[in-house]
This record gives C-alpha cells, structure tokens and sequence, in this order.
C-alpha cells in the first residue's frame, strides 16, 4: 500500500492510500464515506464525450472533522470537506471537476493538502449567463489557500502526474449548484495538453468570453487568518470569526486574495 501522509497541511490525522485513491481518517475524525464522481456523470462537460475510462475521477469526502468538533461547526454554519482528484487525462483535457456556482453570494475557501491544484474561476454576467466577465486561473501549490470570491463559479483541475488532494471551508447554509456548467457543457475554457503543449480553448457555447488573467494565491491574508502552509482547519478553535466572510461575503473585500501574473 502506497500512503501519503497529509496531517502537516491539513492538521488532521489524515493519511491517502494512492493505490486506492482513498483517505484513511484517523480515530478521532468523523467516519465520512466518499461520494463518487464518476465519469458517466460528467460527459456533458467534456469535449470528448465518448469516453469510458477511468470510470471514477474524483471522491468528496463531505462535512469531515474531528468529532468533538460538531457543535462548534454548527454554531458557525461552516463545514469542512476534502476530496481527492485522481490523476490521468480526460481524452486530451487535464482532469477535473464538474464546475459548480454557488446560490446568491456565497465564496469558498480551498487549501491545496497535496499536488498542484490549477483552479478556473469564471463569473457570468447578471442578465445574460452566456456572457463571461472576468476568468481567472490560479495556480496553487502544496500548503496555499484559494479563496473564491462570490459570484464566481470554478473547477479544479489536476495538472500533475499524482493525486490533488484540496479541503474546503464552505458555509453550511447552502448547496452548490452544478447546472449552468452542464448547459454550457464545461467551463468558459477547455484545457488540453498534447503534443502541442498546453492549450486554452475557448468554449463556444458562450457569446463572450473574457481574456484568462493568471494569479498565484497570497501567501498571506490576515483578515482571513489565512497563510500558506499554515492548516486552515485550525481557525476552528480561536479565530473562526475570521471564517466570517463565508457566511457573510458582502462584508468584506477581496482584491488582495490574489497575486496577478
């Protein structure tokens, strides 16, 4: 058995079995079973839509934490997940995830626990979905935090030859909303790799479609209690105020979240 041990990042006793592309969660963690994301249930969202492997892609382990941590969690509406993303291709195309939106204004706070994470984010316009404003690719490394501004959608996207593990802090308060990216069939860009390298390709269900501005994730955000390398999970227990804009977005601002390439 292959083991990786991700309780530096994550502050958890959590362990990937790399053979089975599963966690093994300590004693003290909620006993959470995976849901799958299997190849099937994606097609819509992939160029090449008649493939039929790997079957499953991706598992999401939702609303993990230590046990003695429920009350707490409830108290502040958050909840906690960690998923790992296999490695491998989809046809040409890195793998991913579905792409989701969140309802109203809600953000999401993810942390890279190991590999490379490239995550795309997109926002539509209000009053036509077939317009994208702005896209940002950022590109995570082990330890880094990503926040997700509101109003933005987003996929991750394993670009490595190993597993991207990433947790998330999310407001307890909703459901995330995968629909617009099946109309649209994927995300505002597709993104292969051949024999010519790296390739963005703009998807043509969208009438317009913003120029992709690259970003880094900050090191550090103080306002967020947020630095790199340091385990978000901890924020739970002396500064889960600073947790706040996952529940509250519009209080707060968001320009130095990111570093612009």
């Amino acid at each position: 058995m292959q083991v990786r041990d991700l309780s530096k990042y994550s502050g958890l006793n959590l362990k990937l079995n790399t053979k089975k592309h599963s966690l093994i969660l300590g004693d003290a963690l909620s006993k959470v079973s995976p849901a799958i994301r299997f190849l099937k249930e994606i097609k819509e969202v992939l160029v090449e839509k008649e493939l039929s492997s790997p079957a499953e892609l991706y598992y999401m382990y939702r609303d993990m934490h230590k046990i003695k941590d429920a009350e707490r969690l409830a108290k502040h509406k958050l909840r906690y997940d960690v998923t790992v993303i296999r490695p491998g291709r989809l046809g040409n195309e890195f793998m991913k995830t579905a792409g989701h939106y969140h309802p109203g204004d809600f953000g999401e706070l993810y942390e890279v626990l190991s590999g490379c994470a490239w995550c795309l984010l997109q926002r539509r316009n209000t009053g036509d979905e077939r317009i994208i404003e702005d896209v940002i690719l950022i590109k995570a490394k082990t330890g880094d935090k990503i926040v997700i501004p509101p109003r933005y959608g987003h996929i991750l996207i394993n670009i490595e030859k190993e597993h991207l593990v990433t947790s998330n802090w999310v407001s307890a308060s909703f459901h995330s909303q995968y629909e617009l990216y099946e109309k649209a069939q994927g995300a505002a860009y597709y993104i292969f790799e051949d024999s010519l390298g790296e390739r963005f390709e703009a998807n043509p269900y969208f009438k317009e479609v913003s120029r992709i501005r690259v970003a880094l994730p900050a090191k550090e955000i103080k306002k967020f209690g947020l630095v790199s390398g340091a385990p978000m999970y901890s924020l739970l227990y002396k500064e889960a105020g600073k947790l706040d804009f996952l529940n509250n977005p519009l209080k707060y601002d968001y320009s130095d979240v990111f570093v612009f390439l």
